[in-house]
């Protein structure tokens, strides 16, 4: 019964951890965060599985950019066993995504769990297989992909497994386990090629042994019969290959670049574009891929190895050796890819994971004393609780964070019920604007086309859809029913949308659909009308000094103590603002309705820099826009800044604050402010 102990408790320390990490309500969200993209491609292919005839050999995504613009064909290189699977489930409990989440999730654990195994075999003790099993946990890119829609994180776990397999077949001879060892190795390389990292490494331990180079048992061979043993290592190799001649071939039938089937080494790379992946790499995923302090434990523990090499079980260190130099090619083929593509990275993982078991492998030989030490098991948890607490706040970041555009987003994510309420099928066609990847269609479980451009792996001339009017019209000839359109403001900063918006046959929050085969029209974007003009020229202030006096009716514009006599654009006086006094001319709207839109410009006197600008912002809802263009200059040495804002149905009935602001040491002068406010374009119905 005591056996049983240790699996159950750290069954239990990886279930609260994983509480810990909000996995429980995160299994519940939809696509989103860091690569979205990639996550809704991996959950795409498997609902199109489920929705169109589970024919495993023609694999489809929602975005139809295959086959000329036609349709969604296309074959990502791993081997899409997760994909249908998952789609297996649907067909069982229906389609949900949170099965998704937990299938892929119980295979990451799983992988955990083996790596428990593995650690509590070689170290014979509770807690440094639980405690360095669980170190592994805190990687925050381990944890946003362990229970995501990517098939990485279960290719590293098929890895982990096959390695426990594979060493208790080094110590134990049993050929089964060897056989089971490249099974699992099989599944790790069909989830992901990368997963192959460790059939490489055992297939040069096998060489090495056949070529007499290398006795990795005293008594005798590991490979007993070498045929036998080679007869898997080549059929997985064969069932890979195959595979990936399969996806190259079934891509170039249907026209396909959109996955990569291809690579991207260094060596096409220059000085600069070097620098900066590396860069890139160093400001934005380094600190997602362990805390420093691990990584330094890491380097530290492979220090060890190498320096106590002879001490080391010879098969841990060549396998070591030969997933270090594999990894290095591996980043040197597809340099170019980790400057944006975290998740290229997990598969890397089954490195440091070996590097950390050697090292503890010989520090229990070899320094036993240090290795039952409780002083150095008490710091080793302290470290271990540390590094949770940091996996736990970066995974908040993904979800909460400048990572996840989700609340601007939030309404694709749900609108599917109502297309269907307005009589649009999952088999209508559609051109989802704006999205420059391919995401809000399978939110929407729409087919069609985004603004997605499709680079051709940067070797041929990119075709970019839908960024213009010639696009859209060559969307429509291929099949485009509806227009779907997430806020209103696109309508205005992208024109040429306008004289296909014609036909409005519903809106949901900040989204507009449009009927693109209809002739009916009802709609008309091409004039707003204009609601109220407010100005301000600085040249009236109330009594106090604390208001600016505008129009119409005397209205109110906050800070009035700002106005100055030394430049003007007209009449005066100016409102002078710097860091001392660094907002100007204020106004706050608290009846604003959804579809209403401001148009906001103000002249500003040009100097070296011209500090300050405009700035509209409200609250609770999290609004703050700063983004002006100078669209006029005088002769004076004046220039006109503008900027629009589009009221969406958060900001209802919130406070807006439109104000100028400049927070620089220098001085900046502005003056007649205006600001055209327009009906709700929701209104608008010919």
């Amino acid at each position: 019964m005591k056996k049983y102990i240790p699996p159950f408790l750290f069954i239990i320390i990886l279930i609260i951890v994983s509480i810990y990490y909000n996995y429980h309500e995160i299994a519940l969200k939809r696509p989103q965060s860091t690569h979205k993209w990639r996550q809704s491609d991996c959950a795409s292919i498997a609902l199109n599985y489920y929705q169109d005839g589970m024919n495993f050999l023609t694999p489809e995504t929602h975005n139809l950019t295959s086959d000329g613009g036609t349709s969604g064909k296309c074959c990502a290189s791993e081997i899409p066993i997760l994909y249908y699977s998952v789609a297996s489930l649907y067909k069982v409990f229906g389609y949900n995504e949170f099965i998704y989440r937990i299938f892929n999730t119980l295979l990451f654990f799983l992988g955990l769990f083996y790596l428990f195994k593995l650690m509590h075999y070689l170290l014979k003790d509770n807690f440094w297989a639980i405690a360095l099993s669980i170190l592994f946990f805190t990687s925050p890119l381990l944890v946003y992909y362990g229970n995501n829609y990517l098939s990485n994180s279960s290719s590293l776990a098929f890895s982990i497994i096959a390695w426990y397999y594979f060493i208790r077949f080094y110590f134990e001879s049993k050929p089964k386990l060897f056989y089971t060892s490249m099974v699992v190795i099989l599944l790790a390389g069909a989830f992901k090629v990368t997963g192959l990292f460790s059939l490489f490494a055992i297939g040069g331990i096998y060489l090495i042994e056949l070529l007499g180079l290398k006795r990795f048992k005293e008594d005798r061979k590991l490979f007993t019969k070498p045929f036998l043993y080679l007869l898997p290592i080549i059929s997985i190799f064969l069932i890979i290959g195959l595979w990936l001649v399969y996806a190259h071939s079934y891509n170039q039938t249907h026209d396909c670049t959109y996955f990569s089937t291809t690579i991207f080494p260094i060596w096409e790379l220059n000085s600069i574009e070097i620098d900066g992946v590396l860069s890139n790499i160093k400001k934005v995923w380094l600190d997602e891929y362990f805390h420093k302090s691990v990584i330094l434990f890491i380097i530290m523990c492979f220090l060890f190895i190498i320096a106590f090499f002879r001490k080391n079980t010879d098969l841990l260190i060549y396998g070591v050796l030969f997933i270090l130099a594999e990894v290095i090619f591996y980043i040197l083929l597809q340099f170019w890819t980790f400057a944006d593509h975290d998740y290229y990275v997990i598969d890397v993982y089954i490195l440091p994971i070996l590097i950390v078991i050697s090292a503890f492998v010989i520090l229990k030989k070899h320094s036993n004393k240090l290795f039952n030490a409780k002083i150095f098991k008490i710091a080793f948890a302290i470290f271990l609780l540390f590094n949770i607490n940091y996996a736990h706040q970066k995974i908040n970041n993904r979800y909460d964070g400048w990572m996840n555009d989700f609340p601007e987003r939030k309404d694709i994510y749900s609108i599917s019920p109502y297309l269907r309420q307005i009589g649009i099928s999952p088999n209508d066609t559609i051109i989802s604007i704006p999205d420059g990847s391919h995401v809000s269609l399978y939110l929407m479980n729409q087919k069609g086309w985004t603004e997605y451009t499709d680079a051709r792996f940067n070797k041929g001339t990119p075709i970019r859809y839908n960024r213009d009017s010639v696009g859209i019209q060559e969307s429509i000839d291929n099949g485009a029913r509806y227009l779907i359109v997430n806020g209103i403001k696109e309508l205005y900063i992208k024109p040429y949308l306008q004289s296909y918006c014609t036909n409005l046959i519903g809106t949901y929050n900040n989204v507009l659909v449009f009927n693109l085969k209809s002739n009916l029209n009802n709609y008309n974007l091409k004039k707003r009308t204009v609601h109220k003009v407010y100005k301000c020229s600085a040249e009236h202030i109330s009594y106090d000094n604390q208001f600016f006096y505008g129009q119409p009716d005397s209205t109110l514009f906050q800070n009035g103590a700002t106005r100055s006599n030394e430049f003007a654009h007209r009449g005066n006086y100016s409102s002078k603002l710097n860091a001392n006094s660094p907002y100007g001319m204020t106004i706050k709207f608290n009846d604003l309705e959804n579809g209403e839109s401001l148009r906001i410009s103000v002249w500003r006197k040009i100097n070296n820099i011209s500090q300050g600008g405009i700035i509209a912002s409200n609250s609770p809802f999290q609004y703050y826009n700063n983004n002006y263009k100078v669209i006029q200059k005088d002769s004076n040495g004046w220039e006109r800044i503008e900027m629009e804002v589009f009221i969406e149905s958060e900001m209802e009935n919130q406070e807006l604050g439109v104000y100028l602001h400049n927070p620089d040491e220098d001085y900046g002068y502005f003056d007649d402010l205006e600001i055209i406010k327009y009906e709700s374009v929701l209104n608008i119905v010919n």
